[in-house]
């Protein structure tokens, strides 16, 4: 045979090659395929029934796909400037189903829709729509296509937190009754505690025991329920024969409502009218069933819907709750708190030295904190599902301490910044404005001692700040005196936390160690501070806008409204005969705004259908203003209401 060429040579081996890379690529592949099926690193292969047309057209370009989807960016972009949103979202869609693996898609849209698109309509009702479809978005479709990024979970925990809990939409109001309304629906409302036990450390246990704890621990399945509680297969069976409604959200909403409505009723025997004609209700109150199977098939359809249609983990919802405090999940800010630590946990699973640097754990963390600081302020929530209108957000101490012990367990993950004293600084910064606030508070609402004892764990701190010297000479003062300096000194009265805390404290104050004591100068006091330092707030801060109406953005309510509320709020929580010794002792202008707030309180209503009993009534035990009187306070805290019953949500 001829003698074979270099060219000849050089072909043989570079088809050899060929075929040992064919080889070598089919068994990596297998692999790799496993790989990417396990994290779910695939892009979408074929389109599904009810897909867009664009979804087959970017998967049948193949390669081409990067630049297609680029056209849909931008495409997407010139609708919503034209607004035409639906349309933008309809694309934004598509853009999901081409790259469901992309997080920066999920993310970009997300806040597409609930920050950009919203603003842009007209009405609190439209733009709430808009900033649930973005939360959906990323918890029902971005999460569950990206379970360990990082960037997703952080987004969502964002808007609860900024867009819903925070001040800088001018519809935050209406977002902070509705989501209340929709969590209250599905997780039922909280143990409440005795006014001598709140911010004693019960409340996170209380929780954890009569609440969240018996939803995690429900069944998985109908079926491991009936095999549980075998009663439970009838109930099923009559609510949907003698109902019409199934296990589902529509269920629990009807519950709730039938549930509050006997709450409010509690101790009487007494069914009210609005309950005579529900079937659920006279399911509920026939007593065919024992209360135990009632229980246990409600808290099976409560983690359901958590599972089902939130995607949410009952049991991590019980872990944070033992970890931060006594998280109301009809607050923003305890979601904010469950999706950014979620999403921490999610991402140290797959942290080692190699890719330590490539996670942002500390800003994550950073919202953890932040939604701490707001519970603090705030997470003392009042809601009633019959009276949504009324929505009441107080301090609650019980988050004083979680707030160090997350700071501690998140400094030791410093080692995931490259600059590991950067999580230090930042955090001790902000523990040590949280504490100077939460000293304060306490003072105000006439705790003194407690304020004194968390002045002296601030002084001891070593994580200080050691080069701010006008701190440690601030922190040597007195009790009295730093407290007072601190509201001269420091010119925070136009910030929205601090005069919460300011004007709430003080009006705690004015309650407990004025009235129910029987102090009247120290009511005087501690009232009149509250109503001066929210005077001052107001003429700084309650701007108005278009959609804001006589509130503003920033505005608290009307003075009286405001101590009205407190008042009435702090009476339901203290029962009877505290609430009554202390409303017998308010003046008499304060009695008769409270008095209108009381009515649309469970208190009324239970007391009522009590008197039908022969037990002493409601007006027994608050006497009632004259009517004159009363007719004008009315108007004054109810202004678009012509009975103390109107706004409440009736059976239908």
């Amino acid at each position: 045979p001829p003698t074979m060429t270099r060219d000849s040579r050089i072909q043989l081996a570079a088809l050899a090659c060929m075929f040992a890379c064919i080889a070598a690529s089919g068994v990596l592949a297998t692999t790799i395929a496993g790989s990417s099926g396990k994290h779910k690193l695939v892009f979408a292969d074929k389109a599904e029934a009810g897909d867009p047309p664009q979804v087959a057209l970017g998967i049948a370009m193949g390669a081409f796909r990067g630049l297609f989807v680029n056209y849909l960016w931008i495409r997407a972009n010139d609708l919503k400037q034209d607004g035409k949103f639906y349309e933008a979202v309809d694309l934004a869609k598509t853009i999901t189903k081409l790259q469901p693996r992309f997080p920066k898609v999920w993310q970009f849209h997300a806040w597409n829709l609930a920050y950009n698109i919203s603003v842009s309509t007209n009405t609190p009702l439209e733009r709430w729509n808009w900033v649930q479809a973005g939360i959906r978005l990323l918890r029902n479709e971005g999460i569950p296509n990206c379970p360990t990024d990082l960037g997703i979970h952080r987004e969502l925990a964002w808007i609860h937190l900024h867009k819903i809990q925070g001040y800088m939409d001018d519809a935050h109001r209406y977002y902070k009754k509705q989501f209340a309304l929709e969590w209250s629906y599905v997780v039922g409302a909280p143990p409440q505690l005795k006014l001598e036990d709140m911010g004693s450390g019960k409340l996170r246990q209380t929780y954890i025991d009569r609440w969240i704890g018996p939803i995690a621990d429900a069944p998985d399945s109908e079926r491991e329920l009936v095999a549980k509680v075998p009663e439970a297969a009838l109930l099923i069976k009559a609510i949907k024969q003698e109902t019409g409604l199934d296990l589902d959200l529509a269920f629990l909403k009807q519950f709730e409502i039938v549930d509050a409505t006997m709450r409010g009723a509690m101790g009487t025997g007494i069914v009210p009218p609005r309950l005579q004609e529900d079937p659920l209700a006279m399911l509920v109150l026939s007593n065919r069933f024992k209360p135990e199977t009632g229980a246990a098939l409600v808290n099976f359809a409560r983690k359901r819907a958590i599972v089902r249609d939130y995607h949410m983990d009952p049991g991590a919802m019980v872990r944070y709750t033992q970890s931060f405090g006594p998280l109301d999940w009809r607050h923003p800010a305890a979601h904010a708190i469950y999706w950014s630590h979620h999403g921490v946990e999610e991402t140290l699973r797959r942290v080692n030295d190699k890719n330590v640097g490539d996670f942002d754990v500390m800003n994550t963390d950073r919202l953890t904190i932040q939604a701490l600081q707001e519970l603090f302020r705030t997470g003392d929530l009042t809601f009633d599902v019959l009276n949504p209108e009324f929505y009441l957000a107080l301090p609650n101490t019980e988050f004083t301490d979680s707030y160090r012990v997350a700071i501690e367990e998140m400094m030791n993950r410093s080692k995931y910044e490259k600059d590991h004293a950067r999580p230090l600084r930042t955090f001790i910064s902000g523990y040590t404005n949280f504490m100077l606030d939460a000293i304060r508070f306490y003072y105000r609402r006439g705790d003194r001692d407690t304020a004194a004892a968390y002045l002296d764990k601030l002084r001891s701190d070593k994580e200080l700040n050691i080069n701010d010297p006008g701190l440690f000479e601030r922190l040597k003062r007195n009790i009295d005196d730093f407290v007072q300096g601190e509201i001269t000194d420091d010119n925070r009265e136009d910030s929205p936390v601090v005069a919460m805390q300011e004007v709430t404290g003080s009006l705690y104050a004015a309650f407990v160690g004025g009235l129910l004591r029987g102090d009247a100068n120290r009511f005087l006091n501690e009232f009149n501070y509250a109503r001066l330092f929210h005077e001052k707030y107001q003429q700084t801060r309650a701007f108005k806008t278009w959609i804001t109406g006589d509130l503003g953005r920033m505005g608290f309510p009307p003075f009286e409204k405001w101590s009205a509320e407190t008042f009435a709020q702090l009476i339901q929580n203290a029962g009877i005969p505290s609430g009554p010794t202390m409303y017998r002792r308010a003046p008499a202008d304060l009695q008769c705004n409270t008095y209108v707030y009381l009515e649309r309180l469970p208190i009324h209503a239970q007391l009522v259908e009590g008197e039908k009993q022969g037990v002493p009534g409601f007006d027994s035990w608050f006497p009632p203003p004259p009517k004159e009187n009363l007719d004008t306070c009315r108007a004054a805290m109810f202004p678009n209401a012509d009975d103390p019953t109107k706004g409440r949500t009736e059976l239908k």
